[in-house]
């Protein structure tokens, strides 16, 4: 066999494949160079593998690809393996010569092949110097302290980007600059690659034709985020200098950007790239939770039509359901109350990086906006079901976001949480949601993950949602009100007070929804909750979190989703769903698909069909605080390249977990295991097995 290659008309890399000799021992190293005009250069290249995997592939294995022109492969003795080269990070796009592999077994040589290439992305516009810009009098290569000025790095040489370093910064903190425009003349659809420098940062980008803009961060050097692929008539490009990076309580945080490039796509490949967007054909319900507080925590929310920007991105990504939070009960409320008590002065936020945040955004949009209102009606206008959602409660005692209503009657508390068995506290609750219904929702929702301790016996619940849905019928004359809940699901923490099998037969409810809490049960059994619902008009919505110690996009993510359907799922809902909508073009475009089964299918079929081309490893998912696995998150592998038979999981060299089947994590999901693995750092062992033997790779992992 000889090397071959071929160019994505998408990406423009280049996928290179290559014979690996009968006698390869189990592991080897491919070293690659690119030699032109008698030079030798290192391109930067990683082995072929599925989005998931590249989520979750470590900075030394990402590094050793993309700086080093170095990956490893395993178990490929006798077949075709592949590789593939992003020729704009050190080439610009073009490259005439010729690339060379050498396959290494300890330093030794055991093969070596040449390839002759010839690429040409000339129709390809790379964007990197940042002195083109319409306000080139805002941009500085050595900006003075005290000037609003964004610092344009040069190009330390011809060979492409930097690695790791940025080429447009904000040059200094608690300084809002004015936005940069780079003029462009295009004309058709382009798809939109995004580099960002690993630093602690993001930049914001827009076209001038959008209504929003993106947020993009960098994780590894020389890593390109897909944007999206649009029509380029008439539209210049837009970066924005986020307003976190300019208050961000950290330091080192601002705003950062490498490059921008632009790929010309012909009809053909615009429709193939349409074909995996959902087509409409027995499409499940998407449910997706909003907060608007997390939103206007990190932004400056002063107008009403500012709200209108992130609704587009949930219908950007085909939501059914937006669920709103407003408040949970106890505490102040991020929206319109004159029930409740309204936050319109500063708050906190959850620690991060070991740091509390504290800001007065949200108390700004409140002094601005009526958050209530609006959402109602610009989720309306763009074909989403808005619903008003109350965390069921937490007071925050003694803080800023303690309620009025919690200071006066400390007696209905039970330590931070209002108790539900005492009818005032359900009376005040109950008028909170008729709050909203006055103000036109036509669907409301309680999150009884949000907190669960607020409850000590199931007839407590189900006679709170007697007392909500005779309220929500005195609203439904016009139109029925209807009533959705997120609750602990089997196992999860005050699972056993959640009566649902009343609640359906009562129809009380007309959304239900099981969930998980945190980093646990994120795969947790549907049947029961399918069974309760089968001939009922109350839909079964199970819950998939989308924050960071969920499931790995896509393919963790669309295995669960794909057996919530084989389960009997009407839909799906989506916790926390703002994280990956405005937080990833991505993952919002992995999103868009979740409401049809027969594209996930399609997708997954896909996928499994492309194992036996994919270079054969075994990932794990990274914990999401401080480089520890804290005791509510799980700790989960993944397989790439195979379909395992069995996959075994070791802790200190001890069997902890057989598996024959996705999805594999050490321990278990249930709580019981949440102190298993005492804190300290651990060496987690993997072995895998297929018909061609056993794979098996060490990970040493810290516990927090």
């Amino acid at each position: 066999m000889k090397c071959t290659y071929t160019v994505d008309p998408v990406t423009r890399y280049v996928h290179i494949s290559y014979p690996v000799p009968m006698s390869a021992p189990e592991e080897i190293s491919v070293v690659c160079r690119v030699i032109r005009d008698g030079e030798a250069i290192i391109p930067g290249v990683l082995p072929y593998v599925s989005d998931t995997a590249y989520a979750l592939m470590s900075k030394e294995e990402w590094s050793n690809g993309i700086q080093n022109g170095l990956i490893t492969e395993r178990q490929r003795a006798g077949q075709t393996a592949n590789l593939v080269w992003n020729p704009f990070l050190r080439f610009k796009g073009n490259c005439k010569g010729v690339f060379q592999i050498d396959l290494m077994d300890q330093g030794h040589k055991i093969a070596g092949y040449s390839l002759d290439v010839d690429i040409d992305n000339s129709d390809v516009l790379l964007i990197n110097d940042w002195n083109q810009v319409i306000q080139s009098d805002l941009v500085a290569e050595h900006p003075v302290s005290g000037q609003s000025k964004w610092w344009h790095r040069k190009q330390l040489d011809d060979q492409g980007v930097l690695f790791g370093d940025s080429l447009l910064e904000a040059y200094e903190k608690d300084m809002e600059l004015p936005q940069l425009t780079y003029p462009l003349n295009l004309q058709g659809t382009y798809g939109i690659f995004i580099s960002v420098p690993p630093k602690l940062g993001a930049v914001e980008l827009r076209l001038t034709g959008d209504d929003r803009a993106d947020i993009f961060n960098g994780s590894h050097p020389g890593k390109e985020t897909f944007w999206r692929w649009t029509d380029m008539t008439r539209q210049h490009l837009v970066i924005k200098q986020p307003y976190r990076t300019v208050y961000e309580y950290e330091e080192d945080y601002r705003a950062y950007l490498d490059t921008v490039r632009l790929v010309p796509l012909d009809e053909t490949t615009v429709k193939a790239l349409e074909a995996n967007r959902g087509t409409g054909k027995d499409k499940k319900i998407v449910a997706g939770y909003y907060e608007p507080y997390s939103w206007s925590f990190y932004d400056k929310i002063e107008r009403n039509i500012q709200h209108l920007e992130p609704i587009t991105a949930f219908s950007q990504a085909q939501l059914d359901i937006l669920d709103i939070q407003y408040g949970r009960g106890g505490s102040k409320m991020s929206n319109e109350t004159r029930v409740g008590d309204q936050l319109i002065k500063d708050t906190y936020g959850d620690p991060v990086r070991g740091k509390v945040p504290r800001t007065n955004n949200v108390g700004r949009m409140q002094q601005y906006t009526n958050m209530t209102g609006t959402s109602i009606k610009y989720a309306k206008m763009l074909g989403l079901k808005p619903f008003m959602s109350l965390g069921a409660t937490s007071c925050y005692v003694g803080s800023s976001l303690e309620s009025d209503f919690s200071k006066k009657y400390p007696e209905y508390r039970d330590g931070n949480c209002l108790s539900y068995e005492i009818p005032q506290v359900r009376e005040y609750i109950l008028s909170l949601f008729e709050e909203v219904l006055e103000m036109g929702g036509k669907g409301i929702s309680i999150d009884w993950c949000r907190y669960p301790n607020s409850v000590k016996d199931s007839g407590t619940v189900t006679l709170f949602f007697r007392e909500l849905r005779e309220l929500a019928n005195r609203y439904s004359a016009q139109e029925k009100v209807k009533i959705c809940t997120r609750f602990p699901a089997k196992g999860v923490t005050a699972s056993e007070y959640m009566d649902y099998k009343t609640w359906v037969q009562e129809e009380l409810i007309d959304y239900l929804c099981p969930s998980n809490i945190q980093g646990r049960h994120l795969n947790f059994d549907i049947k029961e909750y399918a069974d309760a619902v089968k001939g009922t008009k109350t839909k079964l919505l199970p819950c998939v979190d989308g924050l960071g110690w969920g499931l790995e996009w896509p393919g963790m993510f669309y295995q669960r989703i794909q057996k919530c359907y084989e389960g009997g799922a009407d839909g799906i809902y989506i916790y926390q769903c703002d994280s990956p909508v405005l937080g990833s073009p991505e993952a919002r475009r992995y999103l868009s698909i979740t409401g049809y089964p027969d594209v996930i299918k399609t997708c997954m079929d896909e996928e499994k069909a492309k194992q036996v081309y994919y270079s054969k490893n075994i990932y794990i998912t990274q914990p999401i605080h401080h480089g520890n696995f804290m005791p509510y998150e799980r700790l989960r592998i993944w397989c790439e390249g195979f379909i395992p038979e069995t996959v075994e999981v070791l802790l200190d060299g001890k069997l902890t977990n057989t598996f024959r089947q996705p999805p594999y994590l050490l321990t278990s999901e249930d709580r019981s295991d949440d102190k298993t693995v005492t804190p300290g750092v651990h060496i987690v062992t993997v072995r895998a097995k297929d018909d061609l033997g056993l794979l098996e790779k060490s990970f040493e992992v810290s516990f927090g």
